[in-house]
This record gives structure tokens, sequence and C-alpha cells, in this order.
């Protein structure tokens, strides 16, 4: 690896520390974590879409987290009223989550707000940049998700 790969590397990741810090630690979007506004959008779009409902076990897998991590965040969501946590009635064993009457208007408030946040974006990078700004971060996405496992991970599995 050349010094300039490196440096490059470097400025990279404390970019993506940069924009990581301040999504989470600004709490952009008051009275949401940065996990629990994810997981309103999984639910609010999967039903409107009229998809089955989603357990604890997928959105582990989509948001890729841990089901301790995942029961924490939805406890708490709970304790918000703002999902609850119905037994399947097709399959009994599973634990159905779904936003409560009245959470969709609570999401749907904070979603507008953080396309005010994503409208402010846009205009300081302009419509070239936002366009190859989108276009980088779903490169970015699908090269993790193409990333070899380290040889330890792939050992465990």
């Amino acid at each position: 690896m050349t010094e300039s790969s490196a440096l490059r590397q470097e400025e990279l990741l404390q970019a993506w520390i940069d924009m990581s810090l301040r999504i989470r630690g600004n709490r952009l979007v008051s009275g949401f974590s940065f996990n629990e506004i994810i997981i309103c959008r999984i639910l609010y779009e999967q039903q409107q879409m009229g998809g089955r409902p989603v357990t604890a076990t997928e959105l582990c897998q989509r948001m890729q987290l841990l089901k301790s991590q995942i029961n924490k965040i939805l406890t708490n969501m709970e304790k918000q009223g703002l999902i609850e946590r119905v037994r399947s009635e097709e399959d009994k064993r599973k634990i159905e989550i779904r936003l409560k009457t009245g959470a969709e208007q609570i999401y749907l408030d904070a979603h507008e707000r953080i396309l005010k946040i994503m409208s402010h974006v846009c205009c300081q990078l302009g419509d070239y940049q936002s366009g190859q700004l989108t276009v980088l971060l779903r490169g970015a996405v699908h090269a993790i998700d193409h990333m070899p496992l380290p040889e330890t991970e792939r050992n465990d599995t």
C-alpha cells in the first residue's frame, strides 16, 4: 500500500467517523435514537406494503445487531408506546413487531425532519454532488457486503 493510499484511507475513516458522530451524537431527530428511527422505518414500510409482520430475528438480520441489542431497543420502544409485540396467529412461536396506532404519525413527523436535513445537505452539495454521494455510499455498502471474511471468522462458522 502506498503512503498516499494509506492517507486516503485514514481521511475516509475520519470522514466516516465525523458523519457517524453527527448523526448519532447530535440526535438530529429528537425523541428517537438512531436505531429506533431505523426500526420505525422498517416497520412502517412493511406495514404500508401490506407485507408480513416483522420479527425481532428479522430486525437483527437487517440491522446487523445482536438479539440482546434489538430486544433492549424494542423494550424501550414498547415503553414509549411506539411498538407492540404480538404473538403470530400463524405460528405461536413467533412474536411479531408492529408500530402501534398513532406511532405511524410520530414516525412520519420524524421522517419529515430527516428529509429536511437531507434537503439541507443536498442544497449545500448541489444536485450533481448529491447524486454522486448517493452512488458512492451505495458503492461503499456493496463493497462492505462483499468483503471477504477474516480467516478467524471463516473457521467459526
